[in-house]
């Protein structure tokens, strides 16, 4: 008895999702492109649009919602002279908050 030996497609396989790029002329030539919201809810971001912003796998992003917009903006930790800046700030505030206030 012959079995049959055709594959079948895996339930578990993922679809390839290609998201369409085109760079315009218009403003600075920032690269725009249109993509499609998976099964699972996820955008893919146009590969343009990934080097353009040097976006790596498991970068964090901030999402803004408004009616038909989606706004994203790459959440990134700060550089080591901008952490240094926010330590001094905190610095001169914690001086700040320990000195009696001044009598009016």
């Amino acid at each position: 008895m012959a079995k049959n030996l055709q594959s079948k497609p895996d339930k578990g396989a993922r679809k390839k999702t290609t998201a369409k790029v085109k760079t315009v002329s218009e403003g600075n030539g920032r690269p725009v492109g249109t993509t499609r919201l998976s099964i699972k809810g996820q955008v893919v971001i146009p590969e343009a649009i990934c080097k353009s912003l040097d976006l790596k796998r498991g970068d964090q992003f901030f999402v803004l919602a408004d009616k038909d917009t989606i706004c994203l903006r790459v959440l990134r930790p700060p550089t080591s002279r901008e952490w240094a800046q926010l330590q001094e700030l905190a610095n001169l505030l914690m001086k700040g908050l320990s000195q009696p206030a001044a009598a009016a």
